[in-house]
């Protein structure tokens, strides 16, 4: 699998359809609700290319409601000033294997009649540097873009590629009229091929030569096709029958090199696992890994693994393999030297167990060599494994790499349960309820004195006199609290949602001090109407907030984001879908934040006054344009050069000033309005 280089992607999963109530009642609960699955999608156990290795795409969803009133927030919130923004129907990023550069690119399509699609990508100040349209049939319904670029791929070529996968009908609109292709599009516009599939990657072998594979899936086949976009007719394909890829969870496909050579691998099952009209299961059915050979494109090994937990006893009881879901990355999942030192293959894969007649479902872990043989296993009734709930352990220099196991029931998690790598030893075991405090699945782990602290938020936040906070507490590597973070948020907030990523637990990304600077956002509820803040702070020294609640409409997502270098240097907030939004807004913010903090406006208090017999703020010198914004970092009024800013109709309360000089230098004061 691999790894994004958005370090934070932070899809909100605080929707708006709560129960109005605030995370400072404590719950009596100790489990950690999760979402509860219907029998069929816990049954609905298919391979999803479409879905796979596409460009996570940021755009507007739901539909306008009604406008909410303002409000004031905490003391301490400063201003924040982009440094870009767009205003697109759809933006996303993706890599250029030609040079690993990070490329953001934005996307604009229409479809029935006049169906088209518009590719852009941008520079790091975002000025378009590559763009073209094409043209899409009037049938088509569906356009994402693989984020796998590269001119190599073509002979003597230097303009970018771009595969763009596209869903449409041809002679009539039933599911068999339907076309999955990949489109392997030049910058210039021009279609080079059209492949059957609904996914694509591009693999680099160890020559260092570029591979493209397109992966395809139907009532009848999954396909593996090699494309040589020099020459269709050298297209290879491999097919693997519909029926030994059903009921298989997680990631079918892997990239290996093994002893110099490169091989795709397509996992299956060597037999039907079940009958889909008798719901009986074959206990003759293996766990089959197909090592195909890069260049001949033919299968050169395979091995045949056990599928554990069929029970003649139990024959609803149903075991379906689940691979590629084990840990951060793939390091795991196919091994030779990992688990031990001898010759043999080593793979870890999972079982996702489904018991019809309880409706219930679990995991479990194996570590098997190519002879079938049991080296590591966890065997306790699992809920879901933390990579799937994206709970990813952070890597440290000198501690072994750990996964997070969730423990419990149906109805949640009774039990965050972290084991070392490769031991599978248990390292900690924390319970919901862990010294009386309700955890969440918000969990990582940071250094600390060659040990290692454990970081989770917790359900529920504290109140001191007119301040609130959510909160993060820190445990040894025993599971008592060595700390807790206090990081403000507002009176009315119904959820909490520290993020605990690698990159937000970097204390050098917003600035350098050795200081953790955690990302979090909450929501409230006023009139009714939710909305979303994101903030970053250093426990309560609140260093940027973002509201949802403002004209540019409520905050959907955020996230790091690299420069072409491959530096983490901004920030992303994206606006839109609710209550108040005009456009579909994309604005940019650089590290270090430029704000417009307490410390950095005394120096102006004298030259900008509030005078409240006329409601005026007089400004008493020279420059060219000015900002106001309250204390939630709301815009409230901008303009030109002027004496005097008139604030009939604003709230009594604090307001930032910013003005800008025609050399570009800025001036910042405070002002109480009252």
């Amino acid at each position: 699998m691999k790894k994004s280089f958005i370090l934070l992607t932070t899809l909100l999963g605080i929707g708006t359809a709560l129960a109005q109530s605030t995370i400072f009642e404590k719950s009596n609960t100790n489990l950690i609700q999760t979402e509860i699955k219907s029998k069929s999608k816990k049954l609905d156990k298919k391979v999803d290319f479409v879905n796979f290795n596409k460009a996570k795409g940021f755009n507007t969803f739901g539909e306008a409601t009604e406008a909410s009133s303002s409000r004031n927030y905490s003391k301490n919130e400063n201003a924040t000033t982009p440094f870009a923004s767009i205003d697109v129907k759809q933006w996303s990023f993706g890599t250029n294997l030609d040079t690993n550069e990070s490329i953001f690119f934005s996307m604009d399509y229409k479809f029935k009649a006049g169906a088209f699609f518009t590719f852009k990508t941008y520079s790091d100040d975002f000025k378009v540097e590559k763009k073209f349209t094409i043209s899409l049939p009037e049938t088509a319904n569906s356009v994402q873009v693989v984020p796998d670029f590269s001119s190599k791929i073509v002979s003597n070529n230097n303009k970018l590629i771009v595969p763009i996968y596209v869903h449409y009908f041809e002679g009539g609109q039933g599911p068999e009229f339907q076309k999955h292709e990949i489109w392997f599009v030049s910058e210039t516009g021009e279609i080079i091929q059209k492949v059957t599939g609904s996914s694509a990657q591009i693999v680099k072998d160890v020559s260092n030569k570029l591979n493209i594979f397109v992966f395809e899936g139907n009532d009848d086949f999954y396909t593996a096709t090699k494309v040589d976009l020099d020459n269709a007719a050298n297209n290879k394909e491999h097919k693997v029958e519909f029926g030994l890829m059903n009921y298989f969870a997680g990631v079918p496909i892997a990239f290996k090199t093994f002893n110099g050579k490169d091989y795709l691998v397509f996992t299956r099952y060597s037999e039907v696992l079940m009958d889909n009209d008798t719901y009986q299961f074959n206990t003759n059915a293996k766990f089959v890994l197909d090592f195909i050979d890069f260049e001949t494109f033919k299968v050169e090994k395979s091995y045949q693994l056990p599928v554990f937990g069929f029970d003649p006893e139990d024959p609803y009881t149903i075991p379906m393999i689940t691979f590629g879901m084990f840990y951060n990355t793939d390091k795991y999942d196919i091994s030779s030297d990992v688990y031990n030192s001898d010759s043999k293959m080593e793979f870890t894969y999972g079982i996702n167990f489904y018991s019809m007649t309880q409706d219930t479902e679990w995991f479990n872990y194996y570590v098997v060599n190519e002879d079938g043989q049991i080296l590591k296993k966890l065997d306790e009734t699992i809920v879901n494994a933390g990579i799937e709930q994206n709970i990813a352990m952070q890597e440290l220099p000198n501690q072994k790499d750990q996964v997070v196991m969730l423990l419990g029931s149906e109805e949640g998690i009774s039990n965050i349960k972290v084991y070392n790598l490769p031991d599978l030893d248990l390292a900690m075991d924390f319970p919901a309820l862990h010294n009386e405090d309700l955890l969440s699945l918000a969990v990582n782990r940071v250094s600390k004195d060659n040990s290692i602290n454990y970081l989770i938020g917790l359900t529920y936040g504290e109140r001191e006199n007119d301040d609130f906070y959510g909160l993060v507490k820190h445990y040894d590597s025993k599971g008592a609290e060595v700390a807790k973070v206090r990081l403000p948020v507002g009176n009315t907030t119904e959820r909490f949602a520290p993020f605990m990523t690698e990159g937000t637990l970097n204390p050098h990304v917003v600035n350098s001090d050795d200081e953790i600077e955690y990302v979090y956002a909450y929501q409230d509820r006023i009139d009714n109407v939710a909305a979303n803040t994101y903030r970053v702070a250093q426990s309560d020294n609140l260093l940027a907030s973002f509201s949802g609640r403002t004209e540019k409409g409520n905050i959907n997502s955020a996230g790091y984001l690299m420069n072409k270098k491959g530096e983490l240097d901004r920030m992303f907030i994206y606006y839109g879908s609710d209550y108040s939004a005009t456009s579909i807004l994309t604005e940019f913010y650089k590290f270090p934040f430029e704000t417009l903090g307490v410390n950095d406006i005394t120096k102006n208090t004298q030259l900008i006054k509030y005078l409240s017999n006329v409601n005026q703020i007089r400004i008493d010198y020279d420059y060219s344009t000015y900002q106001v914004y309250n204390v939630n970092g709301t815009l409230v009024d901008t303009g030109k050069s002027v004496k005097t800013i008139y604030t009939n109709g604003w709230n009594k309360g604090v307001y930032f000033i910013k003005t800008i000089d025609k050399q570009g230098k800025a001036n910042a004061a405070k002002v109480l309005v009252f």
